[in-house]
């Protein structure tokens, strides 16, 4: 069976997705990227009770829940 590709990148250091075809994560600059991450948290609003309860979620957008080097 194969496998299908993520349609996202995870930023190793804050987690957001990005883009596949991005470089640098817009959320905090890192070009340390991976295609290895699970799960997924989308946070739609600034009054989102989640965004005080998770540290890495720092603002609305995309984040993947856990994060690994690439294989």
């Amino acid at each position: 069976m194969k496998r299908m590709r993520k349609p996202f990148k995870a930023c190793m250091d804050c987690r957001a997705l990005v883009p596949r075809d991005a470089e640098v994560c817009p959320f905090c600059g890192s070009s340390n990227l991976t295609e290895n991450w699970d799960g997924a948290i989308i946070v739609i609003s600034e009054k989102s009770e989640l965004l005080g309860e998770l540290e890495y979620l720092k603002k609305p957008g995309r984040y993947a829940v856990e994060v690994a080097a690439s294989e």
